[in-house]
């Protein structure tokens, strides 16, 4: 595997209870990303580094971030709802 990163696609088919195979994201390269980091302590080192890494290999034509203010709580609705009428999909970073 090397330096790659495999991303997968978490989407579910809730219409069934069957759960489907996860697959490798292919579509994501030159989309509007949006990074949601909680700043968590043990991440500070790690989540720049992350962040270089999906924008080298993805390529977004545009890239939003949103980093809370609080890592334990959630980021304010209007905060996410901004975002997310910005982006075609979001990583987030829940912590430790």
């Amino acid at each position: 595997m090397g330096d790659r990163l495999l991303v997968y696609d978490p989407v579910a088919d809730t219409a069934t209870t069957e759960g489907k195979q996860l697959r490798p994201v292919e579509t994501l390269r030159a989309g509007r990303m949006g990074l949601v980091y909680s700043g968590h302590g043990s991440t500070e080192k790690f989540w720049p580094v992350f962040e270089e890494t999906l924008q080298a290999m993805y390529e977004p034509k545009e890239t939003h971030k949103l980093y809370k203010h609080s890592t334990w709580n959630p980021a304010p609705m209007e905060d996410m709802e901004e975002l997310a009428a910005k982006v075609d999909y979001a990583i987030i970073g829940v912590g430790a």
